[in-house]
């Protein structure tokens, strides 16, 4: 009880969340045995010490190197020619472009900043209201994540030492459904509101040239995961891959990569990497203090007191999920959450892949929510629509995405059958 006073009392004054986590885990052992206290150095070093943890700065690092060549402008340019002259046209251009993106920019909160900037002017420009086109835009980031490489897969299979190549082969059918889904409700909305017909022109010729030159911004997520997939190398080494392609293309083919944005890249790159690094060792310090006190075993208990069902079960952990993701982001909870479900994924027989899957999207979801959905805020203060109006209008987002996930966790073959093929 003391741990969760804590945790709760730091986060709510504002510390950063690796220090609450720490701070958690901290109180937590001394009130067990202050003993314990001295291990905590060897678990922050046992935690940040895996190979696998390499692939998280190498592809934070290839993200930024696309932004830099000027992947984000091919992709919305091709983008445009293979929408064209349809109704609400601008609004499927930002759903294909968010799609496109998904590998390049690994987060829900980079992709809802993005499209907020860059395309939802062009929304409202071609006639389509701001209560839609605000939190369509918070929805379609949450695709971002489901595409490889995304960065919560590679966290996920980390602290639970699952396959990271396995991981990314479902985000691929998941983020496709999202976006189709997504899809489907903007074509009726559209007709029904009767949106302007957007002025873009399209032909195959059209289409060609910007194919041609966006065909490297685009087949590179897929070779990144084809490259995995096939076993020619770990996720580590293709994340490695990725960055000298995309150096190698944005200097020599493009000439876009300046040293001066370099150095940009790779700031930014140590930035990020850093606080994954610490919140992700300051989780390992708390997840081991959890072990010690037993917690996942007794959490598991009580969800088997509830039901021996493993779909209830597994729904039981969703609905959890949901309201974790509505007050924290979506990496410290994966850290934090996985050693909590580790027992329950192996007594029920669980597939950490799949699980992993739907832990993802779930939190992911839960950005989008008040009151600490960071993607919610993100896209509010991004388009200059009050929150409170983005409160009001996300919530028939949220229900669609809920409604994907619930699909996902019924029927798991709708995201698992391409991992399943490629085991053959």
């Amino acid at each position: 009880m003391m741990m969760v006073i804590v945790f709760i009392a730091t986060l709510a004054l504002g510390t950063p969340i690796a220090y609450a986590l720490g701070l958690t885990a901290v109180v937590g052992l001394f009130s067990m045995d202050p003993s314990f206290l001295i291990a905590i150095p060897q678990k922050l070093l046992a935690t940040s010490n895996s190979y696998s943890m390499i692939a998280i700065p190498l592809f934070v690092m290839a993200g930024e190197l696309m932004e830099c060549s000027g992947d984000i402008g091919r992709m919305m340019e091709f983008s445009r020619a293979c929408i064209g002259k349809v109704r609400g046209g601008t609004a499927f251009v930002c759903l294909l472009v968010g799609t496109l993106m998904g590998g390049l920019l690994g987060m829900a909160n980079a992709a809802a900043a993005l499209l907020s900037t860059t395309l939802y002017p062009e929304m409202v420009k071609d006639g389509i209201d701001e209560d839609f086109a605000a939190p369509y835009i918070a929805a379609i980031s949450v695709i971002s994540p489901m595409i490889p490489p995304g960065m919560l897969f590679v966290i996920y299979g980390v602290a639970a030492n699952a396959s990271i190549s396995d991981l990314f082969a479902t985000g691929f059918p998941a983020g496709f459904f999202i976006a189709f889904v997504l899809g489907v409700i903007t074509w009726f909305t559209a007709k029904k509101k009767q949106w302007p017909v957007s002025p873009h022109e399209t032909s195959m010729k059209t289409i060609l040239v910007a194919l041609r030159r966006a065909w490297f911004s685009i087949l590179a997520p897929v070779i990144v995961f084809a490259f995995i997939a096939v076993g020619v190398c770990t996720a580590t080494e293709a994340a490695a891959i990725a960055c000298v392609l995309e150096l190698f293309v944005g200097v020599f083919v493009y000439k876009k990569i300046t040293w001066t944005n370099l150095k940009k890249a790779l700031t930014t790159t140590t930035e990020i990497s850093g606080a994954i690094l610490i919140i992700s060792s300051m989780g390992g310090v708390l997840g081991w203090n959890l072990s010690l006190a037993m917690i996942p075993q007794a959490i598991a208990s009580g969800i088997s007191a509830v039901s021996e069902n493993p779909l209830v079960v597994l729904l039981i952990i969703q609905v959890f999920l949901f309201f974790v993701g509505m007050v924290m982001d979506s990496a410290p909870a994966v850290m934090i959450l996985v050693p909590v479900f580790m027992p329950i994924m192996q007594k029920y027989g669980f597939d950490p892949v799949h699980f992993g899957l739907l832990m993802t999207l779930n939190l992911s979801i839960g950005l989008l929510t008040p009151p600490v959905g960071t993607v919610l805020y993100t896209t509010a203060a991004s388009t200059g629509v009050p929150v409170d109006r983005m409160i009001r209008t996300v919530w028939p987002w949220v229900f669609a995405l809920m409604a994907i996930l619930l699909v996902i966790t019924i029927f798991p073959q709708t995201v698992m059958w391409l991992p399943d093929l490629l085991a053959d």
